[in-house]
Order: C-alpha cells, then structure tokens, then sequence
C-alpha cells in the first residue's frame, strides 16, 4: 500500500537531519568564536575539542527525537489506513468506518507517549500490530538497524548515566569494536574509514551513525510513498 501524505514527513526528516549534520560539521571545523571584549574576559574564544565532543553527545539526544518524531508519525499514519493487525493482536473492537489520527496515536500511545529501546524493538512493535502491506519498518535493513541500536546505547547512557546503562554500553563497545569503555564523545571522534561508491574516504564516527538514520528513512520512504519516477516523452 502507498501512502503519498507521508512523503512530507520523511522530506521533513531529512531537512532536519541535514541542518543538524551541517550544524555539527561548522562547529567541528571551528577554531573559535566571536566575543566582544567584555565577554572574553570570562570566557575563551577558543573552541577547544573537548568542547565540540560535549556538543556531539548533546546531538545524540536531539537526533533520536527528530528520529522519534518520524517514527510515531509513520506509526501512526500506518494504522490509520489499515488496523486490521492491530485488532488481531489486541482483541480490541474498532468502528467500522475511518479512525481519525487522534484516535491511531491513542491506540498507538495511550495517555502517554510513543516508547520503544532501540530500532529493534521498534520493528518488533510494527511487525506485532501493522498489516504486512502497511509496514515500512520491515525495510530497514539489519546492519542500519544495528547502528541504530548501538546509538540508543549511547543516547541511554547520555541520558541517564545509570550504572545499568553503562554496562550496556561497555558491553557494547567490548563486543563490536574490541575496546575498553570510554566518553561517548571520545568514541563519536573517533575518525573511521568508509567506501562509498568504490571511494575510500574518513570521517568521524559519528556521522556512521546519522547516515543510519537517514538509511533508514529512505528505505521506509521507498516501500511507503516512493517518489515517481519520471517518464520520458
């Protein structure tokens, strides 16, 4: 099933995705900023790189919510055109006629908000309660989902600096890269090699990960509301 009026959330996604990855890439070139005399004498103009990591953790939360956002509106567009998975796993008797997008998000979120860990509960969740026909979470494949988890681990740890998800994260970092725990923002700095399009090239680890999100996006895009392609006259 196709669902054109989505194809504005997902342009939206990646507007939004772009401007938070040209943002990190100014600050990440910059040597400094510019005060006025009163204001450097508290404060040093210099942008040093224990700052533009402090800067990059702080991005990790905001990319998952730009993330979230996407998600619970793709949700809950999906249902919206068909819920008859939903009452199959739910039991829950629904009008005849056509549910509003209020009454999706409640059935979607209840009284509360969209939650799910990482991109592998989120598949789950729509494999659990959307029809096959109207479900583009089955198109983000397995390796973007993993970055994807890997980043909610992060994001975990950012957030709640609890000692449960600091295991996780070690345990995380252990397993996929071989390495001892270490600063988010150290890890996310760290510069990785890539081959794109038979290219070799370098970039931080960070921007594997926000090409992650955007992966994904363009492949639920695909399978949802694909753009048409052009037909030649």
């Amino acid at each position: 099933m196709r669902i054109p009026a989505l194809r504005t959330e997902f342009d939206q996604f990646i507007a939004n995705m772009s401007q938070h990855t040209d943002l990190l890439v100014k600050i990440m070139k910059a040597k400094g900023i510019v005060l006025s005399p009163n204001e450097e004498r508290g404060i040093s103009p210099r942008f040093v790189t224990a700052e533009k990591k402090q800067i990059h953790e702080a991005f990790v939360l905001k990319i998952c919510a730009t993330w979230e956002i996407l998600a619970e509106d793709v949700f809950v567009e999906c249902l919206l055109h068909n819920t008859s998975k939903y009452k199959e796993q739910t039991g829950i008797t629904l009008p005849r006629k056509k549910l509003t997008r209020d009454i999706c998000k409640g059935l979607v979120s209840g009284l509360g908000y969209f939650s799910f860990r990482d991109a592998g509960d989120l598949k789950g969740k729509a494999k659990r309660f959307l029809a096959e026909c109207c479900n583009p979470f089955k198109k983000i494949p397995s390796d973007t989902t993993t970055k994807i988890n890997e980043f909610y681990l992060i994001r975990n740890y950012i957030a709640h600096r609890s000692s449960a998800a600091e295991q996780s994260l070690k345990r995380m970092y252990k397993r996929t890269y071989k390495m001892r725990f270490r600063p988010p923002g150290n890890f996310l700095f760290d510069i990785v090699k890539f081959i794109e399009l038979g290219e070799k090239g370098e970039q931080i680890r960070f921007a594997n990960y926000s090409e992650a999100f955007e992966k994904a996006a363009e492949e639920m895009s695909e399978f949802i509301c694909p753009i048409p392609k052009r037909t030649s006259s």
